[in-house]
């Protein structure tokens, strides 16, 4: 970073985005008065206590667990923890912006509410670029990554829209609206890049801290992982149904997991990013069709397919897609999120065609899941078979959308106007992060001694052999 405009470029984006949120939320935003009414109902805080701690189980999979899991490469360790918490607080104000602007009260009014379920979806809203981050971690800086979370969340709201208000599909646990989408629109940018893979390019990519460190995010995300499958489930069987099939596809995905990696070694030893990665595809596999109506042994069958595809990418397919095509997955995102959303989209096709019955569900619960069946309160004319195809048609849009965005997105990323990484093999993180010039060892150095290392630093810094920044 050689000029004023490059060093202070990230500040100078953040800047501009933050004052625009500022002023989105001064001139659009208000409370949700009949929530505000609720709040105190019968002298309790009903709908906090009901909500709240949902979004507090999201909150901590998005801050926590996805920081954690990225951190398993020992030298990108604190742009997975830190960046995670950057794109994080930037896509839950403009998430809330933008669904807010899509609202009927917007529409009807001028102005939107904002409440915690608004700060649920925008949570979620917040997984899908955090899920694009792990194919691109190490090969982007700060200011592209802002700049791709501004680009995503646009493209992904949009998506979300269309799926839910215009095809009127079933995704309760949202896997093709953020689970393939990001992970999609993460490898078409990632191609567009034509970066090398972090991984290959640093000897022994990770340590045993640091993979101990990853398993800390892996088992957050697996500890709260039916939350945001049932968060925003309505009613409250659905809502039921959806944690009970989560946990039963995560159990058993699970023990998959250590079964299929096992037998990829020769030794019959575990790959821990078999651990960390592949445990938690059933979460995502089950997603689409979390609250239908569907036996348990389902959501066991479908999680030990979803652990077999994931370790099967891990092990084989990320390798050959890097190889032919060099689509290089820095975080192995295509077999966590990518192979089994696809799953769970050809899943909610299945069970759409299978068990969309009233018989099945009855008169109420079948119009929340799918709210244009025949002879519902949105004079819908759907039958299980049409429900079916539009079911496929949800999964084709988000997948288009997220390989078009991605492209188009990574081409705007590779305009030399923004700040570039050099390649895997010549880049550090340390660039992008002051070195303490204090630490608890020095406090106690004798003074001629600190004298002596600053001396040194200042000589390597004058001679261009370290950056002013580390």
């Amino acid at each position: 970073m050689t000029s004023i405009l490059q060093r202070r470029q990230f500040a100078l984006v953040t800047l501009f985005f933050q004052l625009l949120f500022i002023v989105g939320f001064a001139l659009f935003a208000k409370f949700d008065t009949a929530t505000e009414h609720d709040l105190y109902a019968n002298g309790k805080r009903v709908f906090v206590n009901t909500d709240f701690p949902l979004f507090q189980d999201i909150h901590v999979m998005v801050y926590v667990g996805f920081g954690f899991l990225m951190a398993f490469l020992k030298r990108y360790g604190f742009s997975a923890v830190s960046v995670n918490l950057l794109l994080s607080t930037f896509v839950t104000q403009y998430a809330m912006l933008l669904r807010g602007f899509l609202s009927p009260t917007f529409h009807d009014t001028g102005m939107f509410s904002v409440s915690v379920n608004e700060m649920v979806s925008a949570d979620i809203s917040c997984i899908v670029v955090l899920i694009t981050m792990g194919v691109l971690l190490g090969r982007l800086t700060p200011v592209q990554f802002l700049l791709l979370a501004f680009c995503e969340t646009t493209i992904s709201v949009m998506v979300e829209h269309i799926l839910f208000n215009i095809l009127h599909i079933n995704d309760g646990g949202r896997s093709l609206v953020v689970h393939v989408f990001g992970a999609y629109f993460g490898l078409a940018a990632a191609v567009v890049g034509q970066k090398k893979n972090v991984m290959e390019m640093d000897a022994e990519g990770s340590i045993y801290h640091s993979d101990l460190f990853s398993m800390i995010g892996t088992m957050f995300l697996w500890i709260f992982f039916p939350t945001i499958n049932a968060a925003i489930q309505e009613p409250a069987d659905a809502r039921h149904r959806a944690i009970v099939n989560t946990y039963l596809a995560m159990a058993s995905c699970t023990v998959s997991t250590f079964l299929v990696s096992s037998l990829t070694d020769h030794l019959g030893r575990f790959n821990m990013i078999h651990i960390q990665s592949s445990t938690l595809a059933g979460g995502v596999a089950i997603g689409s069709a979390a609250n239908a109506m569907i036996y348990p042994y389902h959501a066991c069958v479908v999680g030990m397919v979803a652990g077999v595809i994931s370790v099967f990418g891990h092990a084989v397919l990320s390798k050959r897609l890097e190889k032919r095509f060099n689509i290089y997955d820095t975080c192995g995102v295509h077999n966590l999120h990518g192979l089994p959303g696809l799953l769970s989209g050809v899943i909610s096709i299945l069970v759409a065609l299978l068990y969309a019955d009233k018989e099945i569900y009855g008169e109420d619960t079948i119009y929340h899941i799918y709210p244009y069946f025949a002879g519902g309160p949105m004079n819908g004319d759907r039958d299980a078979y049409s429900q079916a195809m539009y079911q496929l048609a949800g999964m084709i849009v988000a997948l288009t959308a997220a390989i078009v965005g991605g492209f188009m997105t990574g081409l705007v990323l590779r305009i030399r106007l923004w700040n570039q990484v050099e390649d895997p093999g010549f880049s550090y993180e340390a660039n992008y992060y002051a070195k303490q010039e204090f630490n608890f060892p020095t406090k106690y150095m004798s003074k001629r001694r600190r004298a002596v290392e600053i001396d040194m630093l200042n000589q390597l810094e004058n001679n261009g052999q370290i950056d002013d920044v580390y």
